[in-house]
């Protein structure tokens, strides 16, 4: 019999976020980032936007390119475009400028000159691109810019851009951030269009150009969490952007989520006899100890089951690891006692190192990290989860977080403890008006984060027949199979996805074969993944 887990199915951040953000409640504390280790490959300058009501935008996007720029172990500064300085190009191999907020006023002078004269590559994304082409003296299009680099800023468009082609694949453009700034190419053999959009009346418009060293992505495309994304053409040509050529490998994997000692035998065993045909490696997202401490599911009564040597559940995933399965620990309880946080306080529903509240449609608010969170507190607890585990034989080989979610803190320590982690990072910041947001990146290769993580990425989502309130549709194996086939124009991508161990096995049958179908390996993992 199926219990408790089928009530509250659970779901990623993904599903929830707007523009990528996510308002915390509370501003009761603070978070410290961790470097992570030192990077040895390209220097990388990074230039934003700071000014203006919204400039702290260009913080948070400056915070995920690092991130993504970590997949090539760069070595990254950044500073707002206001503090350049003279030569700051030549000192580094490679810089981006995230035009994030519109200027009023031209760049810093210098600025134009070391571009005029820059030969490393020279990345410019979103807006004011017209602070380098524009001539304020004359009023005028810098004759320069338009012969240099064979394209004329033509105006910026917020009309909406639903789609953009990249190596014959179409990938969205989100209804949030309809507008791109159109050029128009006068110069056809300096020129290299490696992305067009479409405006909503089919006419072309280049997205990505490349013109020598210099490249102009017409919007910001790392503001999307989202499936299918034109996000991917970027992340693809980072590689191009940085002279880094990874080997096309397009590898894959899955787990099956919230899998604990009170789960249903029958229901594990139909499962595993599902999956052994399949011949494939996947990981298995365990939870050490069960607890519904108000009795939701047991009749009033408070409810611990832990993971022990020789019990009939811990047999069973034995049984999974000799077909293929790699544990993978899911938190130590993926609850929280004494409060609903925020749905029923049971192990599998609730969150366990981050405080929310949720509403009648769904919608998630952050309030804080967890009472008494630290260093100490989270080791103690990740510690006393792992010993559970391996107690009973079964030593787990890497983390996922429980619903994604923990403080900057909690990362630091999942860091310090395990190879690598399976969800996705949640980053913090401060707003304008001084309001700490969270924001998720949903990155297609492995990277290794601020905190000092690294990621193996779920980068499709899971399988689920049901949807979740208003908020996200039923995702079916042929979803997952769509998303993978747009994920593939990223040379090293990962088709990254789970399945919750109630539901039909078919489903994951459907989705392994589809996969495969599109030459996706699923392979083993491991923290010496790049």
């Amino acid at each position: 019999m199926i219990t408790h887990s089928t009530k509250n199915r659970a779901y990623t951040l993904a599903a929830l976020l707007c523009a990528g953000l996510l308002v915390l409640a509370s501003l009761n504390y603070s978070e410290a980032a961790q470097a992570p280790p030192t990077p040895t490959g390209p220097s990388v300058l990074i230039l934003y936007d700071n000014d203006a009501p919204y400039g702290w935008l260009g913080s948070i996007y400056t915070l995920k390119l690092k991130n993504l720029l970590a997949h090539f172990d760069a070595r990254v500064v950044s500073k707002p475009l206001a503090d350049y300085q003279t030569n700051d190009l030549a000192a580094y191999d490679a810089t981006f400028y995230l035009g994030s907020v519109w200027r009023s006023s031209p760049m810093p002078g210098t600025m134009t000159a070391d571009l005029d004269a820059n030969t490393k590559p020279f990345v410019w994304m979103g807006v004011n691109l017209w602070c380098y082409a524009w001539d304020t003296a004359t009023y005028a299009w810098r004759q320069n810019f338009n012969t240099r680099y064979g394209i004329q800023v033509a105006y910026y468009s917020g009309e909406n851009h639903p789609k953009v082609l990249y190596k014959n694949t179409e990938l969205k453009k989100d209804i949030f951030d309809p507008g791109v700034t159109r050029l128009v190419v006068t110069d056809a053999s300096k020129v290299a269009v490696r992305a067009e959009c479409f405006d909503s009346g089919g006419q072309k418009w280049p997205y990505i150009t490349q013109s020598g060293n210099f490249w102009f992505v017409a919007d910001m495309p790392i503001v999307s969490t989202s499936f299918e994304n034109r996000s991917l053409a970027f992340e693809d040509l980072l590689h191009d952007m940085l002279g880094i050529f990874h080997q096309e490998n397009h590898r894959a994997y899955f787990r099956i989520e919230d899998v604990g000692p009170d789960c249903d035998l029958a229901v594990l065993r139909k499962i595993r006899e599902a999956v052994d045909p399949l011949n494939v490696p996947f990981t298995i997202a365990l939870i050490p100890e069960y607890r519904d401490w108000a009795g939701i599911y047991n009749q009033g009564k408070s409810d611990t089951i832990s993971i022990t040597a020789g019990s009939p559940f811990t047999q069973e995933i034995k049984l999974w690891v000799g077909v293929g399965g790699q544990v993978l620990q899911h938190g130590t309880t993926h609850q929280m006692d004494g409060v609903q946080n925020p749905y029923s306080g049971v192990s599998a529903e609730d969150y366990e190192f981050y405080r929310v509240t949720a509403d009648a449609a769904g919608n998630i608010t952050l309030i804080g990290p967890a009472p008494g969170d630290s260093d100490a507190w989270a080791r103690e607890r990740v510690t006393r989860g792992m010993k559970l585990l391996e107690n009973a034989g079964l030593k787990p080989t890497g983390w996922l977080t429980p619903h994604y979610l923990a403080s900057a803190v909690d990362y630091q320590v999942f860091a310090s403890l395990f190879p690598f982690a399976c969800d996705r990072a949640i980053f913090y910041f401060p707003d304008g008006v001084g309001n700490m947001q969270a924001t998720e990146l949903n990155a297609p290769f492995i990277y290794r984060d601020s905190y000092g993580l690294k990621r193996i990425p779920e980068s499709v989502g899971y399988i689920d027949p049901w949807g979740w309130y208003e908020i996200q549709a039923p995702t079916l194996p042929q979803d997952i199979i769509q998303r993978a086939k747009a994920l593939k124009v990223v040379r090293d991508g990962w088709a990254g996805f789970y399945f919750h161990w109630y539901i039909d096995p078919a489903y994951l049958i459907e989705t392994v074969k589809g996969l495969q179908g599109l030459g996706y390996e699923f392979v083993p993992l491991t923290g010496d993944l790049n």
